[in-house]
C-alpha cells in the first residue's frame, strides 16, 4: 500500500484522488508487479508508442454516451480495457491490489474528464484508486528502462500472456449488441483474436433477442443492412430489387461487380484508428442514390453490426433528421445484435451535434450549447429494446 504521506489531486467535476509519485511506482513494478494494476488512459495512439511497463490501455473516447454509461454502472470498467487479456488481467485482481491512473502529464483537473468518471467507478467498486504523480511524462523522464515502447513488449509482458478465453466483459444491464453473433462467431470475426482490432467493448447477449434476423434486414424501405455473407447471395439480392451496394470493408470483394450492380467501396477496419466519419458525406449520398432511382441498396461489413451499421445510422440521422438515440432504436428494431465500436460511436455523437440535432447542456452554464467540449446530456426518451431507462440519466 502507498504510504499515507501522499498528496491529492483535484479532478475534473471537483472531486478528489489520492497521488502516488513515480519512485513508488518504479518501486512496485520492479520488485511486484502483479500486486498493482496501472490503467493508461491516454490516447490509444500514445499507448502504443510507449507506456509504463504492465499497464493496461483504457479504449475509451471522451464520449457522452460512454461516459455516462460507466458513471451510471451500466458499463463495467474491464470492458473499456482494449483487449480480452487485459479485461480478463484486470477482473481477476481489481478488488485486491492498488490501481493506479495515469495520463500524459498530470493534469487531471484539466482535460481529466475520462480519468475523473473512471476513479469515480473505481471507488464504487471498492477499489484503492490513486493516480500517478506528473503522469506519464514524469514517470517516463526518470524511469525510461521501465517503459515499454514496442507491441512486442506488450505482448510479451506478464498482463499479456494470460489466456484469451474470457468472454468480452461488457455492460451489465446494457442489451444493446451481440459482439458475438452467428456471422462473426468465427475467430476472423473475433477481435480477441487480434490486438489491433477495436472492440465495441459492448456485452455479448446470449438471448434470443440477440440473433441476427434472416436476410434481408429491411431498415426502412429500400434500405438493407448485412454482413458478407448477404453480400454474396444474388437470389435475395434480385428478389428485394437491391442494385446499389455499400461494402464498408478493406478487405471483401465487390461480388457481383459489372453485373447490374452498382458498388461503393468504404476501405475501413473496425479498428480505433479509422475515421469513417470523413466517409459520411459520400456514403450518404450514395444511399439516397439508390432511394432516388427507387431500387434497394445494401449497407454490409464483414459481421454486419459495427461498421455498416455506423453507415446506417449516420444516413438515418441527417436525411430523417433522428438523433443519434432515435436512430440507434429504429435500426435495433429491425436488428437486435448492432455493435458500432466505441469509437465510431463517439464520431456519431460528433455528427450528431454537426447536424444540429439535439442541443448540448455547457458544462459550465444552464443553457444549450454547440460548442465541441464535452458535456453529459439529458435524453429525452427512453430506449425499450437496449433496456437502458435513460430517465436514471439526468
Amino acid at each position: 500500500m502507498p504510504s499515507r504521506d501522499y498528496c491529492t489531486t483535484v479532478m475534473s467535476g471537483g472531486g478528489t484522488c489520492p497521488t502516488v509519485d513515480p519512485d513508488w511506482v518504479a518501486r512496485r513494478v520492479r520488485e511486484s508487479a502483479s500486486e498493482l494494476l496501472l490503467l493508461d488512459c491516454r490516447s490509444p495512439d500514445d499507448f502504443a508508442r510507449c507506456r509504463v511497463r504492465g499497464s493496461l490501455g483504457v479504449s475509451l473516447p471522451a464520449s457522452v454516451l460512454v461516459l455516462r454509461r460507466l458513471s451510471d454502472g451500466k458499463l463495467c470498467v474491464s470492458s473499456v480495457l482494449r483487449e480480452a487479456r487485459q479485461r480478463e488481467c484486470f477482473q481477476s485482481r481489481y478488488r485486491d491490489v492498488p490501481v493506479v491512473l495515469y495520463d500524459a502529464d498530470g493534469a487531471y483537473g484539466c482535460d481529466g474528464q475520462v480519468t475523473g468518471v473512471l476513479v469515480q467507478r473505481l471507488r464504487q467498486d471498492g477499489c484503492q484508486v490513486y493516480c500517478l504523480s506528473g503522469g506519464f511524462s514524469e514517470f517516463h523522464s526518470r524511469y525510461p528502462e521501465w517503459c515499454d515502447t514496442s507491441e512486442s513488449d506488450l505482448l510479451s509482458s506478464p498482463v499479456s500472456s494470460l489466456t484469451t478465453t474470457t468472454a468480452l466483459l461488457g455492460l451489465e444491464t446494457l442489451r444493446i449488441s451481440t459482439v458475438l453473433g452467428p456471422d462473426c462467431g468465427s475467430p476472423r470475426d473475433s477481435s480477441v483474436d487480434d490486438p489491433d482490432r477495436c472492440d465495441s467493448g459492448l456485452a455479448r447477449d446470449d438471448s434470443p433477442g440477440g440473433a441476427d434476423p434472416p436476410f434481408p434486414v429491411q431498415i426502412v424501405p429500400f434500405l438493407f443492412l448485412g454482413n458478407e455473407e448477404n453480400s454474396t447471395d444474388l437470389e435475395a439480392l434480385e428478389r428485394n430489387n437491391i442494385r446499389y451496394v455499400l461494402n464498408v470493408t478493406h478487405n471483401l470483394a465487390n461480388t457481383f461487380e459489372g453485373h447490374g450492380f452498382k458498388y461503393m467501396k468504404i476501405p475501413i477496419e473496425d479498428h480505433w484508428s479509422q475515421n469513417l466519419a470523413s466517409f459520411f458525406p459520400q456514403a450518404i449520398a450514395f444511399i439516397d442514390e439508390a432511394r432516388q432511382k427507387r431500387v434497394g441498396v445494401l449497407v454490409h461489413c464483414l459481421a454486419g453490426v459495427s461498421r455498416s451499421v455506423t453507415v446506417t445510422l449516420a444516413y438515418l440521422m441527417q436525411k430523417q433528421k433522428l438523433p443519434l438515440n432515435d436512430a440507434y432504436d429504429l435500426v435495433k428494431k429491425r436488428k437486435a445484435n448492432i455493435a458500432p465500436n466505441f469509437n465510431f460511436l463517439g464520431q456519431l455523437l460528433d455528427f450528431e451535434q454537426l447536424l444540429n440535432l439535439q442541443p448540448r447542456r455547457c458544462c459550465c452554464c444552464d443553457t444549450p450549447c454547440r460548442c465541441r467540449a464535452l458535456h453529459f446530456t439529458s435524453p429525452t426518451r427512453s430506449t425499450p429494446d437496449s433496456g437502458i431507462d435513460l430517465d436514471r440519466w439526468t
